[in-house]
């Protein structure tokens, strides 16, 4: 977590926070019990801690100037497997590793890595899909525009069958936002960014110095990403 700090990616810990807290609410009402409530709800914090490998891409002052391109895109869509190699270096669970993995597959197979369907994606990463996605249409991106509380919810309810598992999208929206009821509440429940993040496990036996390795990995430098030419898309 220190190494957001570093590259400031305040606002992505904010982000895997509130996902967090959504994950594990959904866990809560489906009565799942209190080790996978744990699970889902460390996956939905460092869910997208493999980002800090594309700094240079995500978060240069240059790319928030212009949509992504092609190329970068195939780039960045290998984030969840870098918050993978990272998490499962560590030594975190299968369980959190894979939610963390298959987080952006589509329940009708349209996602990636791998392309997994259905009940072949991972519970827990089903979970996680639906919070990730909520919590990322309530901020400005490269992509797209922030959208109100109403549009996100209309979103998920647009997509259940395609990109989301319907029944985790019928609980999201009918019992865990059940008091988000105006963009006032849920911007009070964003100011947990503020807090002191929940402790995670990380064993005494990691070397410090491979961690820090594994981070730098794969950091593009400036000069080439100047390099790729920009073409105009429009966003989405």
């Amino acid at each position: 977590m220190g190494r957001i700090v570093d590259y400031n990616l305040t606002e992505e810990l904010a982000h895997g926070t509130y996902v967090s807290c959504l994950a594990r609410d959904v866990a809560k009402e489906l009565d799942l019990d209190g080790d996978v409530q744990q699970n889902i709800a460390l996956a939905g914090l460092l869910h997208d801690i493999g980002k800090l490998t594309l700094a240079n891409y995500l978060y240069g002052e240059e790319q928030l100037e212009s949509p992504l391109v092609i190329e970068e895109m195939k780039y960045v869509r290998m984030h969840p497997m870098k918050s993978f190699e990272i998490l499962k270096r560590i030594g975190y669970s299968d369980s959190i590793c894979d939610t963390v993995r298959y987080h952006h597959e589509n329940y009708d197979g349209s996602g990636y890595p791998e392309g997994l369907s259905g009940e072949a994606i991972p519970f827990l990463a089903r979970v996680c899909a639906v919070a990730n996605a909520f919590t990322g249409m309530q901020r400005d991106s490269v992509l797209l525009p922030s959208r109100s509380f109403e549009e996100s919810l209309s979103v998920l309810e647009a997509h259940a069958g395609t990109w989301f598992d319907p029944e985790i999208v019928d609980v999201f929206v009918g019992e865990t936002l059940k008091e988000l009821k105006t963009e006032r509440e849920l911007r009070r429940l964003r100011e947990i960014k503020s807090q002191k993040p929940a402790e995670v496990f990380i064993p005494d036996s990691i070397d410090e110095s491979e961690l820090d390795a594994l981070f730098k990995q794969n950091i593009q430098s400036n000069s080439k990403r100047q390099s790729i030419k920009k073409t105009s898309r429009k966003p989405g």
